[in-house]
């Protein structure tokens, strides 16, 4: 399944500005970007200013998704929706290219 991932944090709570870009905790932080042999994670991308990042997810089920964004969840609000894909579907249903 595909899932759409809004994790949304604050100056407050974010590493970044709390211990630095390059720190250990900022790391750590951001390691579930490269997924895990359960969650193949197909795209990050960041808007700072808002210190909003949105990433698009595959994985089996909602659960594996939620282990795996367990540092996002600790530092603010995290949105994780199943999608489907809609170039596929409708590839599927041989609508492509009619």
């Amino acid at each position: 399944m595909l899932f759409h991932v809004t994790a949304k944090h604050n100056y407050k709570t974010c590493p970044g500005i709390q211990h630095g870009v390059e720190s250990d905790e900022t790391n750590a932080f951001s390691k579930w970007m490269e997924g895990n042999e359960d969650v193949e994670v197909l795209g990050v991308w960041g808007y700072n200013v808002s210190h909003t990042i949105y990433s698009v997810i595959e994985a089996e089920d909602m659960q594996i998704v939620t282990n795996l964004l367990r540092s996002q969840m600790a530092v603010g609000d995290v949105e994780v929706l199943p999608v489907m894909d809609g170039i596929a579907a409708r590839k599927t249903r041989g609508h492509w290219g009619n």
